[in-house]
C-alpha cells in the first residue's frame, strides 16, 4: 500500500502524458460520453418529474359521492358512518350543495353566481372521500356506489388511471434507456482505453518482463478513463446547472397546470451534477479497467 501511495504522483503524471499525446481521440471520446450522458440526464429530469407528477395527482385523488336527493337529513349520518366502515377509507366529510356552488363560484367567477341570486341550486350534497391507497380507488368506489342513498360516485375514472398507466410506463422504459447509455458510456471509454493500450502495447509488455505489478501498469489507464467520464459528464451536468433553473423559473414551477408542479432546482440539481460526475467516473474507472485487465492477462 505504501508503495502505490508513494506511486500515485508518477502515475498520474503518467496518466496525463498520455492523454496530451491522445488527446483527439480522448477528445472523441469524452464528447461521446458527454451525448450518452446528457440523453441519460434528461431522462432522469423527465423520470424524477414525472414521479412528482404522479405523487401530486395521488395527494389529490378523492372520491366525491353525491347523496340521494330523497334521502332524510337524519339518515346522512348513518350513510357516512356506513361509508368509513368500506376498508381502505381514510375519511368521509360532508359537503352541502350549498358549500359545492361556493367552490364553483370561487373557481369559476360568476358563471355559477347566477344559480345563487335565484335561489336554485342544481347540484347535490355529497361526501368527500380520501382513500389510503390510490392504486384502490376503483374497487372502493364501485363499493360506495353500491351504498343505498348514493346518487353517483365520481373521482375522475378511467382518465385518472389511464394517465397513471402512461406515467408508469413512462418511467419504467426512461430507466431501461438511463441504463443503456451508462453501458454506452462504458462501451466508448473501453475501446479508447483499448486503443491507447495498443499504442503501448510494446512498452507494457516490457513492464511485464521486468517484473512491474499490475496495479502499476493498470493505473494510468485508470485514471485515464476517470478524466475521460469526467469531461464527458462536464457538458450535461453544465447544462442542467443552468439549463433547468431557467426553464423552473420560466415556467413558473408548474408544468401545463398547477396538478403538475416541477420539482424545485435545489437541491434537485445538486444532485443530478453529483450523480453525473458519479457516473463519469466510475463508468471511466469500470471501461479502462476491463480494457487494461483484459489486456494484461493476454500478454501474460
Amino acid at each position: 500500500m505504501l508503495l502505490f501511495l508513494k506511486s500515485i504522483p508518477r502515475l498520474y503524471r503518467s496518466a496525463r502524458k498520455d492523454l496530451s499525446r491522445h488527446f483527439p481521440m480522448a477528445f472523441s471520446s469524452a464528447l461521446s460520453i458527454g451525448i450518452a450522458l446528457l440523453i441519460a440526464m434528461l431522462l432522469v429530469v423527465v423520470a424524477a418529474n414525472i414521479n412528482r407528477f404522479t405523487n401530486s395527482i395521488e395527494e389529490e385523488l378523492v372520491i366525491q359521492a353525491s347523496i340521494s336527493p330523497t334521502l332524510a337529513e337524519s339518515s346522512k349520518e348513518s350513510l357516512r358512518e356506513q361509508i368509513a366502515q368500506i376498508d381502505g377509507i381514510e375519511s368521509v366529510q360532508f359537503s352541502s350543495k350549498e358549500e359545492e356552488l361556493d367552490k364553483l363560484i370561487q373557481e369559476n367567477g360568476d358563471v355559477f353566481s347566477r344559480y345563487a341570486e335565484e335561489g336554485r341550486n342544481p347540484l347535490y350534497d355529497i361526501y368527500i372521500i380520501e382513500v389510503r391507497d390510490p392504486e384502490h380507488i376503483d374497487e372502493i368506489s364501485a363499493a360506495v356506489e353500491e351504498i343505498p342513498g348514493i346518487n353517483a360516485v365520481n373521482y375522475g375514472g378511467g382518465a385518472i388511471t389511464k394517465l397513471g398507466s402512461i406515467f408508469q410506463v413512462l418511467r419504467r422504459y426512461g430507466s431501461v434507456l438511463v441504463l443503456f447509455m451508462i453501458l454506452l458510456a462504458i462501451f466508448l471509454i473501453r475501446n479508447t482505453i483499448k486503443m491507447t493500450i495498443h499504442v503501448r502495447k510494446d512498452e507494457i509488455a516490457i513492464m511485464r518482463q521486468v517484473g512491474a505489478y499490475n496495479w502499476y501498469i493498470t493505473t494510468p489507464f485508470v485514471l485515464e478513463g476517470m478524466v475521460i467520464g469526467a469531461w464527458g459528464a462536464l457538458i450535461p451536468a453544465l447544462l442542467v446547472g443552468i439549463g433547468y433553473p431557467l426553464f423552473y423559473q420560466g415556467m413558473h414551477g408548474v408544468f401545463i397546470s398547477d396538478l403538475f408542479q416541477l420539482l424545485a432546482p435545489f437541491p434537485f440539481v445538486v444532485w443530478i451534477v453529483l450523480g453525473l460526475f458519479a457516473i463519469g467516473l466510475g463508468t471511466g474507472m469500470i471501461g479502462s479497467f476491463l480494457a487494461v485487465r483484459k489486456y494484461v492477462r493476454w500478454i501474460r
